[in-house]
């Protein structure tokens, strides 16, 4: 391994601290390739991943160019407009989901005290096999 070290700084003989020197410089040939600049200047990767991920959040918001917050907006709107799809609201309030789920759950409109444990306890007790019960 140090011998090829040495022939790619061009020298004779290994010394210490060769390899780090051939890392940094093809880590920063790549950086260059990334970013189509000519030469390395400190920050050049950080920069650079932060234009890709701005550019790319941007996109996911359907907008040409990054703000900050526009991430946790999208995510808001895209959040809200699943839970109404899911509740088959126009407006969430507090406990929507809950409701929806143990309507989906129980199969009954209405929710009264014990319906979870007797829908849970006729499942468990009927013997009517699951779609995902093997027969």
């Amino acid at each position: 391994v140090k011998d090829e070290v040495a022939k790619m700084r061009e020298k004779d003989e290994y010394e210490l601290g060769d390899f780090s020197v051939v890392l940094d410089d093809r880590i920063k040939e790549m950086v260059c390739e990334m970013t189509g600049k000519e030469e390395y200047e400190f920050g050049d990767l950080s920069v650079e991943i932060d234009k890709r991920v701005k550019s790319e959040v941007a996109k996911f918001c359907g907008k040409d160019e990054y703000e900050f917050g526009d991430l946790s907006v999208e995510l808001a709107k895209r959040t809200k407009a699943g839970v109404l799809k899911y509740t088959g609201k126009d407006d969430y309030q507090f406990g929507d989901v809950t409701k929806q789920a143990i309507k989906n759950f129980t199969g009954k409109e209405d929710y009264q005290f014990g319906d979870v444990t007797k829908k849970l306890m006729g499942n468990l007790f009927s013997g009517k096999k699951g779609k995902n019960d093997k027969k």
